[in-house]
């Protein structure tokens, strides 16, 4: 029952900053922001990795590690919060399937 009740709390927790991301002025704005990073690390890693010549052998595992390194990077450069980091690793690493096309 321990269990239930933790994923109940984080699952609301977590409903709950959707909701102000979604609905609130500042939760707009910021999400704008964090959408606005992702899409400038995605532009500068795809000419990276597209200039690189371990380009046709990139595995995905792979792809994922570089975009890891270069958020951190990105982030220590521009003082990214923890939070805005990790959510700018998942936005830039789902676009595998583009780069790899």
């Amino acid at each position: 029952m321990g269990r239930f009740i933790k994923g109940l709390f984080f699952g609301s927790l977590f409903g709950a900053g959707m909701l102000w991301l979604n609905t609130t002025a500042k939760g707009k704005h910021v999400r704008e922001q964090i959408l606005d990073t992702a899409a400038e690390v995605y532009v500068k890693l795809k000419s990276e990795v597209l200039s690189s010549p371990k380009y046709k052998k990139l595995k995905k595992n792979e792809y994922v590690k570089l975009v890891e390194e270069y958020v951190n990077k990105y982030a220590i450069e521009n003082g990214l919060a923890d939070n805005v980091k990790k959510m700018v690793t998942k936005l830039v690493s789902a676009q595998w399937k583009n780069i790899s096309e």
